[in-house]
C-alpha cells in the first residue's frame, strides 16, 4: 500500500465503520477532527478570472477539482499540448488553491470517426498510460492529488468492468512510478456499489492508492448520509485501511433529476449534508459545483437539464441562495472537533438532530440543530456567554435567545469559550 497521510483520521474512519454501519451500537463517545483545509468546489477556477478567485476566497474554498481530459492534452497521437491547463494550474497555485486533477476518458483518435465510447480497450491501455505519465510528469510538484477516472460504476465507463479494473490498477502504478510523492485517489464511486468495489479491490486496484473518492448523491441529505454509511460498510467488508475523499456532493435546484432541491430549501440541504459528512470523518468535501449555467433572470434554453443548476453562484459571480450556507460551514468548521456526545441533552425528542463542532481555527464553537419532524419544537439552550445565530440564507447575525424554535431549517449557532452547550425542554 502507498504511504498514508493524515493518519489520525484513519482511526476515526475505522471507528465510524465499526459503530455506524453495522448492528453494533454507537459508542458513548467518539471524536472527529475536521482538517483545516476541508472544503473545496468542483469545476472551480475554470474562468481563471480575479472575480472568480475573490468569490472562492470569500467562500472559504481550499480545493478545486478539474478533469485533465486526455482528448485535450493529446488531440493528435504522440503530440502533447498542456497549454490549456498550464494557465489554470499557475493561477490556482498563485491564489493558494490546492488542485485535484482527474485523469479520464478517451481521445478522439482512439476510435473511428472520433466516437466517444467511455471505455479503453485492453490493447489501448498503454496509450492511456502514456498520457498519464506525460501529464503527471509535466505537473510534478504542482498537483496536490490525482484522481483516476470518474464514476466508473455508472455511465462514465461503458466497457467490461474487468477492463476498467486493469486500467485503474495500471494507472495508479504509472503515477507512482512517475512521481513517488504523488497523492493518488481511486474509485470516484457514485454511491456505494458493493459488488463493483469488492471486485475492484480484489483485482488489486487499491494497492497504490492513498485514498478512495466517493460521491454520496441522493434525493436529500438524509439519503446522502445513508449512502455514506453504506459506503463505509462496504469498505469495512474489504478491510480497507485508507481515507475517504468526498470529491463530489450536491443537489441541483432545477431540472428533472429527482435529487433536486428548491432554491428555498437549498441552504438547508447544504448545511445538513456538510454537517453530517464532516461528522463521519472524510478527508475533504468538494461541493458540486461552483457555477450554474444561467444567470438568475436569464431564460434557460435547457431548463430540464439538472446539470445546469448545481452551482453555488451564477455565471455573473452573484451568489446563489445557498452560497452563504456553504460559506458559514467553510468559515467555522475547519480545525474543529466533532464530539458525538455534545451537546448535552435532557428530554430531547428523537427528531431533533444536532452536530457540535468545538475549537475551530476561527476561534468559535458551532452548534447546528434542526428538527426532522414537521412540527416545530421549542427547546432551551444553555451556553455561558453570548451566542449568535447565523441566518443560513443571507448570513445575518443575531444574538441567540435562551428559547429556540427548532424546525426543518437548521439553526447555525456560534459562541466563544469553553462552555459546553446543553439542550433541554
Amino acid at each position: 500500500m502507498a504511504k498514508k497521510l493524515f493518519v489520525p483520521l484513519i482511526k476515526i474512519s475505522f471507528m465510524l465503520v465499526v459503530f455506524s454501519c453495522s448492528s453494533t451500537p454507537m459508542p458513548n463517545h467518539y471524536q472527529v477532527k475536521i482538517p483545516d483545509d476541508f472544503f473545496g468546489i468542483v469545476h472551480a477556477g475554470a474562468t481563471k478570472t480575479p472575480e472568480e478567485y475573490r468569490l472562492l476566497d470569500e467562500m472559504g474554498v481550499n480545493w478545486i477539482l478539474r478533469t485533465f481530459y486526455w482528448n485535450d492534452i493529446e488531440r493528435e497521437k504522440g503530440v502533447f499540448n498542456f497549454t490549456g491547463y498550464d494557465e489554470y494550474v499557475e493561477i490556482a497555485l498563485r491564489e493558494n488553491k490546492k488542485i485535484i486533477a482527474v485523469l479520464a476518458y478517451e481521445t478522439s483518435w482512439l476510435y473511428p470517426d472520433g466516437e466517444h465510447k467511455k471505455q479503453i480497450l485492453p490493447n489501448d491501455i498503454p496509450l492511456f498510460l502514456n498520457y498519464v505519465e506525460k501529464t503527471v510528469n509535466h505537473y510534478k510538484g504542482k498537483i496536490d492529488a490525482w484522481e483516476i477516472w470518474n464514476e466508473p460504476n455508472i455511465i462514465f465507463w461503458r466497457g467490461p468492468r474487468k477492463d476498467f479494473f486493469e486500467l485503474s490498477k495500471q494507472a495508479a502504478i504509472k503515477i507512482r512510478e512517475t512521481d513517488n510523492n504523488a497523492y493518488i485517489l481511486g474509485g470516484g464511486f457514485w454511491r456505494a456499489p458493493r459488488g463493483f468495489i469488492k471486485a475492484m479491490y480484489k483485482a488489486g486496484c487499491f494497492d497504490n492508492l492513498d485514498a478512495v473518492a466517493f460521491h454520496p448523491y441522493a434525493v436529500n441529505p438524509t439519503g446522502s448520509m445513508k449512502a455514506y454509511d453504506r459506503f463505509l460498510n462496504v469498505l469495512s467488508e474489504i478491510n480497507y485501511s485508507g481515507l475517504i475523499w468526498i470529491t463530489e456532493a450536491g443537489y441541483p435546484t432545477a431540472g428533472w433529476y429527482p435529487t433536486k432541491a428548491s432554491l428555498e430549501e437549498f441552504p438547508s440541504y447544504i448545511i445538513k449534508t456538510i454537517a453530517g459528512a464532516a461528522s463521519r470523518g472524510p478527508r475533504v468535501l468538494l461541493w458540486y459545483q461552483l457555477f450554474d449555467f444561467y444567470n438568475l433572470n436569464e431564460t434557460p434554453y435547457l431548463k430540464f437539464d439538472s446539470e445546469k443548476y448545481f452551482g453555488l453562484a451564477y455565471p455573473d459571480y452573484q451568489k446563489k441562495n445557498g452560497a452563504f450556507a456553504y460559506e458559514l460551514c467553510a468559515k467555522y468548521l475547519p480545525g474543529s472537533n466533532y464530539s458525538s456526545d455534545i451537546p448535552l441533552k435532557e428530554n430531547i425528542p428523537s427528531s431533533i438532530i444536532c452536530f457540535c463542532f468545538l475549537g475551530g481555527i476561527s476561534g468559535n464553537n458551532i452548534l447546528i440543530i434542526w428538527n426532522d419532524s414537521v412540527i416545530t419544537k421549542k427547546l432551551r439552550l444553555q451556553i455561558q456567554g453570548t451566542a449568535f445565530l447565523h441566518d443560513i440564507s443571507n448570513g445575518n447575525i443575531t444574538p441567540v435567545q435562551s428559547e429556540l424554535e427548532v424546525g426543518k431549517k437548521p439553526l447555525f449557532i456560534t459562541w466563544n469559550g469553553d462552555s459546553i452547550p446543553k439542550l433541554f425542554k
